[in-house]
């Protein structure tokens, strides 16, 4: 359903998201603003102010409905792997990796939302979606440390190198600087997964505990 079909069916707010991903998707991030989502949905400039009161809050929506898909992609990716604790967190890497790949506007959205509430100073809402798939991932590498299969240790300094060696992965190929590698001539997803197995191991590799 188009934005507009959205709109006269009654459902304003998905439409002004639905086009929120459009113009990210033309423009990119510093495109987007409630006037243009407005003019994209076929509304007046203040219909976007009923659902959200600034362009932050446009994008914390856009990033909370981005942390939610992530998640579902994690235990989709999580619940195919197997067992192993080694396979587990590969899998959910590589869901992180896969969805910056997919969604490339709902990547943008959460990489760019504000981690507060301007006014309150709390958690976004992106934020607190964002916690599940957080402690998803310190789960997998804590069973990664109990397996031997990650060194012992601060799991969560573990888990934040883990998450900053796939977001900095998906970030450097959004911007082009991984493409020229002879080792990224068949995409992210190879690549992306040959990095994390130089970090993690491979299913019937040794330990990696030191």
């Amino acid at each position: 359903m188009s934005p507009k079909d959205a709109y006269h069916h009654g459902n304003l707010r998905r439409a002004l998201l639905d086009d929120a991903l459009a113009v990210i998707r033309e423009k990119g991030m510093d495109g987007l603003s409630l006037r243009a989502v407005a003019a994209g949905a076929g509304v007046s400039h203040a219909a976007p102010y009923h659902h959200f009161k600034d362009k932050a809050a446009l994008v914390d929506a856009l990033a909370a409905e981005a942390a939610a898909l992530l998640d579902e992609r994690m235990a989709a990716a999580a619940d195919g792997a197997g067992a192993g604790p080694r396979e587990q967190l590969m899998a959910l890497g590589m869901a992180y990796v896969a969805f910056a790949v997919d969604s490339p506007e709902h990547y943008a959205a959460f990489t760019a939302s504000p981690r507060t509430a301007p006014e309150s100073g709390g958690a976004s809402e992106a934020a607190a979606y964002g916690v599940i798939a957080w402690s998803r991932l310190l789960g997998a590498v804590s069973a990664c440390q109990a397996a031997g299969v990650l060194p012992p240790g601060d799991s969560v300094i573990a888990g934040a190198a883990l998450w900053s060696l796939v977001h900095g992965l998906a970030e450097l190929w959004r911007t082009g600087q991984l493409a020229q590698l002879p080792q990224a001539a068949d995409g992210l997803e190879p690549l992306a997964r040959r990095v994390l197995q130089a970090s993690i191991g491979s299913p019937g590799s040794g330990s990696q505990a030191q």
